[in-house]
């Protein structure tokens, strides 16, 4: 592992598991190279980010574990940026500017369970036919 930028750099490999649901949040990444999928629980693909994307942000934003699952999709090399970098940021912001990013980070986790249940309950009318 490389620092730079006082993060640190990490490498995966294509399939690697970044993180799984249930992990601690204390890390988020962000996307030096290489293509992360982002899974539901029963393996929705909710996400494929790349190159200058920033993730595993919102189980910390809400107070709770990772709700997701990352894998890298492709060979990756990502910075993993301590969680305590960015809450010196946060709390140094405008407290609208704050709750905005705690609304939206509920609102994606929602809409991440929902897309689930549609998919899911769209496997299951699909199965019938």
């Amino acid at each position: 592992m490389k620092k730079i930028f006082d993060h640190v750099q990490k490498n995966f490999n294509a399939g690697e598991l970044i993180y799984k649901i249930g992990d601690r949040s204390e890390t988020l990444y962000l996307i030096h190279s290489g293509t992360v999928s982002i899974r539901t629980r029963h393996g929705l693909e909710v996400g494929i980010l790349t190159d200058g994307e920033i993730f595993g942000e919102v189980g910390r934003v809400i107070g709770s574990p990772r709700t997701v699952t990352a894998k890298a999709k492709t060979n990756c090399t990502i910075y993993a940026i301590d969680w305590s970098k960015l809450q010196i940021k946060l709390d140094g912001a405008d407290a609208v500017l704050v709750a905005i990013i705690r609304g939206l980070s509920l609102r994606i986790g929602d809409a991440n369970e929902l897309a689930e249940k549609f998919w899911r309950d769209l496997s299951i009318y699909k199965s019938l036919e």
